[in-house]
């Protein structure tokens, strides 16, 4: 039984073998009909062609041409020629790199205490070409900046090209751009007066202020196109304050502060300022003026009652900014509104800084208000003061009733007692009035917040003349 087995399983691997080897000799059967198809039989003509052109007998030269092993030899060999040659300039093609050397520096060469050129990029790309090798020696080892050479040239507008020398002789170099136009001007030189621009002020402690700045020099000089200069409405010096160590009070000096050029607009001008910097004494002062705090009052308590007394946790404040700021200011308004109010209050008010002060020794206060019973009391022949009239015109009333008005101040008795027709203004506006005779509206005021006024006739004719 054993023995059949055996018998069987060779028989199976004969067979198999068999298939592989008809595989083979099919695989390369077809091999050989297309190298017939493809280059025996198209080079056999050939030659039988050549043979026809040269008309020639010769017997040996057409057993040649009718042997398929000459020409299957033959057709090797052309055919390992043509794949050497190929194969000889594919390795140059795949050897062969490009890389690129971006923002070159340029070069210009010209006469720059004469002219201005514009147009120049400040920078080129160089693309390198060549063996990788060589393209890493070329970037060990570069050439010189890229160059171009407007020497001879003179004033206007030129088409010029840009030079590279590269290091090494097998590497193709190639700009980027290779050619720019440019326009060359005449160079002309003006003085200008330096003003100052003061900058991060802010930062400055705000009790601080620059109250004089003083530099090395006072003119400077812009050189450039003369339609540039033309542009040049103003040249500052840019003072950094923010540069100030530990500031305070006094004199101190910074270094090397930039001047720049601005137009009309604003906008920076290109040109060259001679010198580029200068130096600066800053003087800080920390002015400052203590006004009182002047509560006013807005709208109106309850009915029957007036306000008696109006305290202030802290009477008066210290201010800081400019001399000008403090000199206009007498008084800091601390308002608060006391419509409907029925009983004595008390207040936690913030103070409103007024415009240009930088600071204040205090940013709130406390205000009480006590009230009491309401009285009132006439006070007679207050006089009438004009406001507003225009420039060339007297004013005078129509009547002697005209030029006074009795007044009725209401508050407590005790706020009303001491008052007098010297503690209330009254006053007509004349603005935009001319020549002629006007009725006009009576205003009144008092000195004391905690009273109201009210005159007893709210009109009066007044009449207006030329000087």
């Amino acid at each position: 039984m054993n023995k059949v087995k055996k018998t069987s399983s060779k028989k199976r691997s004969h067979k198999i073998l068999k298939k592989i080897g008809r595989a083979i000799y099919r695989f390369f059967e077809i091999i050989y009909k297309i190298f017939d198809k493809l280059l025996i039989t198209p080079l056999s003509k050939l030659i039988i062609l050549v043979g026809k052109l040269f008309k020639t007998n010769n017997r040996p030269f057409e057993r040649l041409l009718n042997n398929k092993i000459f020409l299957i030899v033959f057709s090797f060999v052309l055919a390992f020629g043509v794949f050497i040659i190929i194969d000889k300039n594919n390795d140059v093609m795949l050897n062969k790199s490009a890389d690129v050397l971006t923002n070159q520096e340029l070069t210009a060469l010209y006469n720059e205490e004469a002219y201005v050129v514009e147009g120049l990029p400040k920078s080129v790309d160089i693309t390198l070409i060549g063996r990788r090798a060589d393209l890493y020696l070329a970037k060990q080892y570069p050439s010189d900046e890229v160059i171009v050479d407007l020497r001879d040239l003179r004033p206007g507008t030129h088409e010029v090209s840009l030079k590279y020398s590269g290091s090494v002789s097998s590497v193709e170099y190639k700009l980027t751009p290779s050619s720019v136009t440019v326009v060359i001007y005449e160079k002309l030189t003006e003085s200008r007066t330096l003003s100052s621009e003061i900058m991060y002020e802010n930062k400055l402690d705000s009790k601080y202020t620059i109250s004089n700045i003083s530099f090395s020099r006072d003119e400077v000089y812009i050189k450039g196109a003369e339609y540039k200069l033309k542009q040049v409405a103003v040249v500052k010096a840019l003072v950094d304050v923010s540069k100030i160590v530990n500031p305070t009070v006094g004199t101190t000096t910074l270094k090397d502060i930039p001047l720049v050029a601005y137009d009309v607009n604003g906008e920076i001008v290109d040109v060259e300022i001679v010198p580029e910097s200068v130096d600066a004494t800053i003087e800080i002062t920390s002015p400052s003026k203590e006004v009182p705090l002047k509560v006013e009052p807005t709208g109106d308590v309850v009915f029957g009652k007036s306000i008696e007394s109006i305290t202030l946790s802290t009477t008066k404040i210290t201010i800081y900014g400019s001399e000008e700021v403090l000199t206009n200011i007498s008084s800091i308004p601390v308002k608060i509104d006391v419509s409907g109010l029925n009983k004595d209050t008390e207040f936690n008010v913030n103070i409103s800084k007024p415009s240009g002060v930088k600071e204040m020794s205090t940013s709130s206060v406390v205000v009480k208000v006590k009230l009491s019973e309401i009285s009132e009391k006439k006070v007679s022949s207050v006089s009438i003061e004009t406001r507003n009239l225009g420039n060339g015109l007297v004013a005078q009333a129509s009547s002697k009733e005209d030029s006074s008005v009795d007044v009725i101040v209401k508050g407590t008795s005790t706020n009303l007692k001491n008052v007098t027709s010297d503690d209330i203004t009254a006053y007509v506006d004349l603005k935009g009035l001319g020549v002629g005779v006007h009725e006009v509206e009576v205003m009144v005021s008092g000195d004391d917040v905690k009273l109201s006024y009210t005159p007893q006739k709210t009109k009066v004719s007044i009449i207006i003349k030329k000087q």
